[in-house]
């Protein structure tokens, strides 16, 4: 049972391999990296003896934002989410005073996030902080890969006619025609030369390339089903004064070459200290492909296929891991659940969980899931949505269902202001709209006239969206700057504004009417907690923090 628990824990961190780990740094600089914080937070306020601290507040913000700064911040009212943290507090507090904090699927998704943490923290601490890129190592990367050739190719689908094509050009045929005559490839038949940079090209014509010298002509080479003869016609250094532009670029991909080094390094590590079993006959009788009554019986096998110290992979779950339109081999699959977790078994051993900003985090991932489960446990069941329900309030929130107005625009733009307001001009003198737009905009709806189509308030630009209510149909707007351009648009009618039938709007319906009701449910719970609670806010805490994220 606690094997079987392992495998399903390592599959939902989804924690595929070390060379994989890159991955994880994004959610962990979502999710964790604004809760990393020094041992020492501000208490911005204390329910019931459990305080609410700056990170707190900063991760509720990070996740709230999606963000990983605080840039937007100063425009938000934090005393308004000091008291949202407040009411969580409460229902956390409630939650864990029920036992919810010891139910299997809250236990079983807390041991998945340590796992995560756990093995972005060993990527950190064996790949990324023990690869470095130096100045001369960059230098001399630019060298070799930026230096540029001129190439001219000729593609074939046979080797028995590239070799043909290649005995022509040894006997004197030019290359150019030969290409026109004989590739197979459109832009390959051209006389226009090929520029490639030694990074650009394909794995197939590196080495062959890099062996031509100027004016040279390669065997045939083949890559995939085609073949292919090159001529180089001239080799140019990596130019100097360019190198600053591609710098970073550069050192990007040196550090992933030396971090996929690292990986494969400390991926042989790991398997030269483990102990590694696989029952290669057992594993050849399995079959990936099999269906009805020989998949059960291998989705019902116990017999362990492979082990990992002390790991074990059954049959039936390793055939029931298998995404689907899998196409690795069977061997490929073990290979890689053992990678898998060779690096989960070393992260764990090293109980980052221990660390105090990882105890924070952990902390708050486990409120964040108590809240939610209880939500889902006690409110949720408590809302009821009848047919009556959602027609009574579908009559007291029809104006919530109206389609938006939307407004028949024809516009014309031109690039200056002058142009611009001649045209305004024009058609106060009454000239027609469409024929000034078809000779003078510069948009694509000059062709139509200037006829935009229908657009809402919220479509039209916003310098537009104020002059609305100020023009009558038919009539020429003032001229609108938008950055470089300037626009004159006129309506030419409006349609829409009138209220979606009931079961039209249905579904929405719903989901508003149930977001009424767990608001509600939400607001009544959270007061019948505050009635007995120990609440404390620390509005100077409070202010200090403001000040810092608007300065």
């Amino acid at each position: 049972m606690a094997i079987k628990k392992s495998i399903v824990i390592s599959q939902q961190s989804v924690v595929n391999s070390i060379l994989l780990l890159a991955a994880y740094c994004l959610l962990f600089t979502v999710f964790s990296g604004c809760a990393s914080l020094s041992q020492k937070e501000s208490v911005l306020a204390v329910v019931d003896g459990a305080p609410i601290t700056e990170g707190d507040l900063k991760y509720a913000l990070a996740i709230a934002h999606r963000r990983e700064d605080l840039s937007s911040a100063g425009t938000l009212d934090i005393r308004q989410y000091v008291d949202k943290l407040v009411d969580d507090r409460l229902i956390m507090n409630d939650a864990r005073n029920a036992g919810m904090d010891q139910y299997p699927e809250i236990r079983q998704a807390i041991e998945a996030y340590i796992l995560r943490e756990s093995v972005i923290k060993l990527h950190d601490e064996e790949i990324l902080r023990k690869v470095s890129v130096t100045e001369q190592e960059s230098e001399e990367f630019y060298r070799t890969n930026y230096v540029r050739f001129a190439l001219r190719i000729i593609e074939t689908d046979s080797g028995e006619k590239a070799q043909t094509i290649l005995d022509e050009l040894k006997r004197g045929s030019d290359f150019v025609e030969s290409a026109k005559k004989y590739s197979t490839h459109p832009a390959q038949q051209k006389e226009d030369e090929i520029i490639l940079t030694g990074l650009s090209l394909s794995s197939g014509l590196r080495e062959p390339v890099y062996g031509l010298t100027p004016g040279e002509i390669s065997e045939p080479i083949q890559i995939g089903d085609k073949f292919y003869i090159v001529k180089l016609v001239r080799r140019e250094e990596a130019p100097v004064q360019e190198f600053g532009k591609v710098r970073g670029q550069v050192e990007k991909a040196i550090r992933k070459q030396k971090e996929k080094a690292r990986s494969d390094e400390y991926l042989a590590y790991l398997r030269g200290k483990g102990e590694i079993t696989t029952d290669q006959e057992l594993l050849s009788e399995v079959s990936l492909t099999g269906s009805g009554e020989e998949r059960k019986k291998w989705l019902e096998d116990r017999r362990p296929l492979t082990t990992v110290n002390d790991a074990e992979l059954a049959v039936s779950d390793f055939l029931s891991s298998i995404p689907p339109r899998n196409r690795e081999s069977k061997e490929e699959l073990i290979e890689r659940w053992i990678e898998r977790k060779l690096v989960d078994q070393e992260a764990l051993s090293r109980h980052y969980e221990n660390d105090p900003d990882m105890k924070r985090s952990i902390r708050r991932y486990e409120d964040q899931l108590l809240k939610d489960t209880f939500i889902k446990r006690i409110i949720f069941p408590q809302i009821k949505i009848t047919e009556q329900t959602l027609k009574d309030y579908y009559s007291q929130h029809k104006d919530d269902f109206r389609k938006p107005v939307c407004y028949k625009i024809q516009q014309i733009t031109v690039k200056n202001r002058e142009e611009a307001e001649e045209i305004v001009k024009s058609l106060s003198g009454g000239a027609d709209f469409s024929w000034l737009a078809k000779r003078k905009s510069v948009d694509p709806y000059a062709d139509k006239g200037g006829d935009a189509g229908c657009q809402t308030k919220k479509e039209l630009p916003e310098q537009a969206r104020d002059l609305l209510g100020t023009l009558r149909t038919g009539e020429a707007s003032p001229v609108v700057q938008l950055d470089q351009m300037y626009r004159v648009f006129m309506i030419r009618g409006q349609e829409g504004g009138t209220v979606e039938e009931l079961e039209k709007v249905k579904e929405a319906v719903t989901r508003a009417c149930f977001s009424e009701q767990l608001d509600a449910l939400m607001e009544k719970y959270v007061n019948q907690l505050k009635a007995g609670a120990r609440i404390h806010i620390y509005s100077d805490e409070i202010s200090a923090f403001e000040k810092k994220v608007k300065t």
